[in-house]
């Protein structure tokens, strides 16, 4: 047996060796992961952070006498059948919630350069909201807000909207402000990609520290087209976004490429995937990564629909093997400490600041549900609460490989149901993230 990642901490403290149960019957915690590889098994554990080897001959024990490998005993891989995995799940989630450094520091900035945007995607979660451009002012004062509540720390800021990239001239004001003051930041943005030039790219590089960018692709040259509905006239937004890539591949800055799928673009997003093949060749710096649209669509049928449910992730699973045959997919690395939170909204070191100043906690509440004000420090404390608020658990999470990293949020207008469908897909992703990890190691270890 190989331990290739030990017990993370403060699992090794917490947790320290299981101790045997006479007589019992032994089963695999709900939170291994198996893959099969030419050399064995690869167990990770989702709670304990955990990963292992089996040789074939302890892989086969494992499937037929668990209760003969000690070691897995002792590292919380079996425990016996009674074992309620789920309780001892919340209560190490409750002990990592009390131990986190209380710092106060704010370092992850989510920052609306503007509302408005220069597409009219039909499934825009904005649609309807007021247009709005942060002004010269409040670029100074959101700059000054990072400065005072960083605290000497490294910031990440995302640019976001509407379209960020519609007003530039906020980003360059806050990113001087930034350097004049010797904040070290990075940021990352999230944009159609239509406005980026030669000229904008450097300043990018250079200024905003720009590291990532996400632009979303919606299908082929006709699909793209018509699904953004750009407000120019007369243009080929679709090839003008590709030369954009190619641009921000040739200046170093890494590129994920979002496919939104749905029940009738499938097919399109297939030959898109082997369009951007041809395109990218050399993939090196550009990542791929498929999203059913339906989670961003408020009552859509197809979330409730366990038909269609079926059928997008059956084609996600097609179009996401061609991705990882092009160089294209990009594993998720293994999560090595233990979630406390589920995203921005429930964690203290993260805020949403709109172009008019506000203080939120989520991107998709920029006109209500707001915490405060870049003016000053006061916080509506009842709203923050309301954030933090977790929904109630489902028959499903009983067993659920993920639940050690799954928090459900009562506000969340995403993530608002689990179903069998989303929880395998996130186990093959996981699956794919173990051979990844395995494959980097026997890489290194022989250099």
């Amino acid at each position: 047996m190989q331990i290739i990642y030990n017990t993370a901490k403060p699992f090794d403290k917490l947790l320290k060796k299981q101790k045997p149960k006479a007589g019992a019957t032994y089963r695999p915690m709900y939170y291994v992961v198996e893959q099969p590889v030419d050399e064995g098994l690869l167990l990770y554990h989702t709670m304990t952070k955990a990963f292992l080897l089996l040789t074939p001959e302890e892989a086969e024990i494992y499937k037929t006498h668990p209760a003969d490998l000690q070691q897995l005993i002792d590292l919380w891989f079996l425990v016996p059948e009674d074992h309620d995995d789920r309780l001892l799940a919340r209560q190490i989630r409750d002990v990592a919630k009390m131990l986190e450094e209380k710092t106060g520091a704010i370092t992850n900035y989510t920052i609306y350069t503007t509302t408005d945007c220069n597409a009219r995607c039909f499934y825009c979660f904005e649609k309807g909201r007021p247009r709005i451009p942060m002004s010269r002012e409040t670029a100074m004062q959101t700059a000054n807000y990072i400065i005072s509540h960083s605290q000497g720390k490294k910031v990440s800021i995302k640019w976001f909207g509407g379209e960020p990239l519609f007003n530039m001239t906020a980003i360059t004001l806050i990113c001087k402000r930034l350097k004049e003051f010797g904040v070290d930041f990075s940021s990352k943005i999230t944009t159609n990609g239509y406005l980026f030039d030669d000229t904008n790219i450097n300043e990018a590089k250079e200024l905003w520290q720009l590291r990532l960018v996400q632009i979303t692709l919606d299908g082929t040259e006709e699909i793209y087209n018509r699904s953004k509905a750009y407000i120019y006239k007369d243009v080929n937004a679709y090839q003008r976004v590709i030369d954009n890539i190619h641009r921000l591949q040739n200046a170093n800055i890494h590129v994920s490429i979002r496919l939104n799928i749905d029940m009738y673009n499938a097919k399109n997003l297939s030959e898109l995937v082997d369009e951007l093949h041809k395109e990218f060749i050399d993939s090196k710096g550009i990542s791929v990564y498929l999203h059913p649209l339906y989670e961003e669509v408020k009552g859509s049928i197809a979330l409730h629909d366990e038909q269609k449910r079926k059928f997008i992730f059956d084609r996600m699973s097609e179009i996401e093997a061609r991705l990882r045959e092009y160089g294209f997919y990009k594993p998720r690395r293994l999560k090595r400490e233990i979630r406390t939170n589920h995203c921005m909204a429930d964690n203290d070191h993260c805020v949403v600041i709109t172009p008019d100043g506000h203080i939120g906690k989520c991107e998709h509440f920029t006109e209500d549900h707001l915490v405060g004000h870049i003016e000053h420090d006061e916080q509506d404390t009842q709203m923050l609460e309301a954030f933090r608020s977790v929904r109630e658990e489902s028959d499903m999470c009983a067993t659920c490989f993920d639940y050690p990293n799954c928090i459900w949020l009562k506000l969340c207008e995403v993530h608002t149901c689990c179903y069998l469908e989303k929880r395998e897909h996130e186990r093959i992703n996981m699956q794919q993230s173990l051979l990844y990890a395995y494959k980097e190691i026997n890489e290194t270890t022989t250099r």
